[in-house]
């Protein structure tokens, strides 16, 4: 077995009943909780994780992260322990049938401090979360204690709020400023105030039900991602091959036709499913499952992430396909967002967190519009989705372009959009990496150099640099954005000077000439740039992507089965090489 599970003691109920109130209660110890009580405790807040299991999660629902969330994980001290055990992903081929049409090869630039992708097992990540928040606050997690009921006894940003608890049995409250839900779809923070979500992507996609088949086998097949649209065993399905650490694999696949997702997950269908798939691709090996559960690609969200003295993150705040691997990934985006806000909150800024609220929606919202043409090309839950897909795979030899429609880690990276700004340029992206040089001569990455806070860097000339460099000034500028009481001694130093390669200066942080300024917030976004250049205003969806959504809003309110498709294909073929034109 890749990972030994072990249950922990019920931890105790406190005695005396506690007087005191907290400052962040934490609803849920999942990896979006556990992070955030990390996150919350390196910034010196009190932060208390009640979490209704009694050990880590029991699969890996969540498996692939991206760089950002990598150098979030960097941040909260967890990334260098994660990389040890995780699977840098190599390659991602894609196949019609059992035919390879392409692949993408990863490489990483010498400028990245981390892969672009990397793979670790969920219950893994949440042992490693575990093991750092107990190194700075022992105790800080209740296991097996399950909240039953949360009541705001204030009005506004007055009065502190109240959770009822059930440990093994006994009942307690405690009080706290602020409650973090992190609870998932299902928790009960939501349901007590009687909140819904509402459908991003459209709620059709969502009919289409896959199953997940972790399993191990003895064979040398090469790490990576593999799509099969329209395997040989089930021509009208998908399904997905990826490699994990410890010698395991993972298959995603469409429910079969005529199978409950009761009767699909049994150890027997799965298990035949799997040697289905191996056999296609001409692997003789036995498959030894490991976990085998359901699932459906929903794409919603709740409206708001701020209710009175309540904050969404994670899957308690929306929901993504797994397409494109999102879903975790914005979890962590809601708490790097998050994390520096609740500080000031604390010290009476209570708008951070509408700005939250109102900035990681906007995020999700767009993020979960961008993955909206591939969940419809994966899913195709009908019959006229199942055409338009068949349309599409018989454009592709002679219009490429239509990839884009199938690639779901391509679709647009929407927290790489502006927020809250018009400029172009670099605002609203996270900090891009850079390779410099400090000083004394040591080559770092730039971002082993924040301390934190907000920070400022300056394109200047003048200060020796070396052919083919520039230097740069890295500025501490936490002292000009945080209220006194917020303030800590971190031991900042105010200015650095670094060098780094010209054209990765312009092209990665853009600074194009010396005076042009940067300034980035503690959670790496930047949010204002001192030469921005004209508006732009970035979609999610590019014209085909566009086309391809329109076509089956269509043909899904036709109710068509076997229409002509002429048009159809005439609309498809014409975007993607207008696509390829331009």
């Amino acid at each position: 077995m890749y990972f030994e599970w072990q249950e922990f003691d019920l931890s105790p109920v406190p005695r005396p009943a506690e007087g005191r109130v907290h400052d962040v209660v934490i609803v849920g110890g999942g990896p979006v909780g556990l992070a955030t009580a990390i996150a919350l405790q390196r910034r010196g807040i009190d932060a208390v994780v009640l979490e209704a299991r009694r050990q880590v999660s029991d699969g890996s629902r969540a498996l692939t992260l991206n760089r950002e969330s990598l150098a979030f994980l960097a941040d909260i001290g967890v990334s260098d322990d994660f990389m040890r055990l995780a699977q840098p992903r190599e390659r991602s081929l894609v196949f019609h049938g059992s035919q390879e049409l392409w692949r993408t090869e990863y490489a990483t630039d010498p400028h990245e401090r981390w892969p672009e992708l990397a793979l670790l097992q969920q219950c893994w990540l949440e042992y490693l979360l575990v093991e750092k928040l107990g190194e700075a606050a022992p105790g800080a997690v209740r296991w097996g204690h399950a909240v039953v009921g949360i009541t705001d006894n204030g009005d506004g940003d007055d009065g502190d709020i109240v959770i009822e608890i059930d440990a093994g049995g006994e009942r307690y409250e405690i009080s706290s400023r602020y409650v973090v839900a992190a609870d998932g779809a299902r928790g009960i923070t939501r349901k007590s105030l009687a909140l819904d979500y509402h459908d991003v992507v459209p709620r059709r996609s969502a009919d289409a039900r896959f199953v997940i088949c972790d399993f191990t086998m003895d064979h040398d097949l090469a790490p990576g991602r593999r799509l099969f649209i329209g395997p040989d065993y089930a021509p009208e399905s998908v399904a997905i091959l990826h490699s994990q650490p410890f010698n395991v694999w993972r298959l995603d696949y469409q429910l079969p036709d005529g199978q409950t997702a009761e009767e699909a997950t049994t150890a027997e269908a799965a298990q035949a499913r799997v040697r289905q798939h191996l056999a296609m691709i001409g692997i003789n090996a036995e498959p030894e499952l490991v976990w085998v559960t359901s699932y459906r690609a929903l794409g919603r969200t709740l409206s708001r992430y701020h209710v009175g003295k309540v904050l969404f993150v994670g899957d308690a705040a929306h929901q993504s396909p797994i397409f494109g691997g999102r879903g975790l990934n914005m979890g962590f985006g809601d708490v790097n967002s998050l994390a520096w806000r609740i500080p000031l909150a604390l010290a009476g800024g209570h708008h951070h967190l509408d700005d939250y609220s109102d900035e990681r929606t906007h995020v999700v919202t767009r993020t979960l519009e961008a993955l909206t043409p591939v969940s419809l090309f994966m899913t195709s839950a009908d019959e006229s989705s199942k055409t338009l897909r068949r349309e599409v795979m018989s454009l592709l030899p002679e219009a490429p372009g239509l990839r884009e429609l199938i690639d779901g880690h391509a679709a647009a990276q929407v927290s790489r959009f502006p927020i809250g700004s018009t400029a172009a340029g670099v605002v609203g992206e996270p900090l891009r990496e850079l390779r410099v040089t400090t000083r004394t001569g040591d080559e770092r990455h730039l971002t082993t150099l924040l301390q934190g806070g907000h920070f400022s860097l300056e394109r200047v000339e003048g200060i020796g640099e070396p052919d083919g460099s520039v230097a740069i000034l890295l500025r501490d500028e936490e002292a000009r954005k945080t209220p006194p009481a917020c303030a800590e001694s971190w031991g900042r130093a105010a200015t650095q000077v670094l060098w780094a390669d010209e054209d990765a200066v312009r092209d990665r942080l853009g600074l194009a000439c010396s005076g042009d300024v940067v300034f980035g917030r503690p959670d790496r976004i930047v949010y204002s740039q001192g030469a921005p250049t004209d508006a732009s205003h970035a979609t999610p969806h590019s014209d085909l992507q566009r086309v391809f959504i329109e076509l089956s809003d269509l043909l899904a309110a036709s109710g068509v089965g076997e229409p002509d498709t002429g048009s159809v294909r005439d609309s498809l073929r014409t975007a993607a090489l207008q696509k390829v034109a331009s």
